[in-house]
């Protein structure tokens, strides 16, 4: 799964404009993400439009969309990627995009962040995904490096 950066620019852009935050229910796709981006702490609601799982025996290749469209930050998305072998897949992406400053994303991989997975599994077409990523993302205006640590709980669209 390979997405350039204009089209995961203009992903995010389309998806923060139209995007409604939902509450999910067990039996649906959604979920949340809680944790931090340097030292601001953030809650995201993950949209079940933009998220997906395929499982193919041990392989797994999970992403989804998560955004805020409140407080001071303004709207931004984040998006986390991975794909490998369970139980530790060995490409990892994170993303944050802001959409008020398109110079503010910022972006990290399996060089520099960890993946943890507590929970992937698949019944009646949902995959249930709970787990953390920490390291460090670049990028931003200054080409800055900032930690991050979020914990999610979500449930995705299983697709073949």
């Amino acid at each position: 799964m390979f997405i350039n950066a204009s089209m995961r620019r203009a992903i995010g852009i389309c998806a923060l404009s139209c995007l409604l935050a939902t509450t999910a229910t067990a039996e649906e796709p959604g979920g949340q993400v809680i944790g931090s981006f340097g030292e601001q702490p953030l809650e995201l609601s993950i949209s079940s439009d933009l998220s997906a799982a395929r499982i193919i025996g041990t392989y797994a290749d999970a992403s989804f969309a998560a955004a805020q469209t409140e407080g001071d930050q303004g709207p931004f998305m984040l998006t986390l990627a991975f794909n490998g072998e369970l139980p530790a897949p060995q490409e990892v992406t994170l993303d944050i995009v802001f959409a008020r400053d398109m110079g503010r994303n910022w972006r990290g991989d399996q060089d520099s962040l960890t993946l943890d997975l507590a929970d992937f599994s698949a019944a009646d077409g949902i995959v249930s995904l709970t787990g953390t990523v920490t390291g460090d993302i670049s990028g931003g205006p200054d080409a800055q490096t900032r930690p991050v640590t979020f914990s999610f709980d979500t449930r995705l669209e299983q697709v073949n």
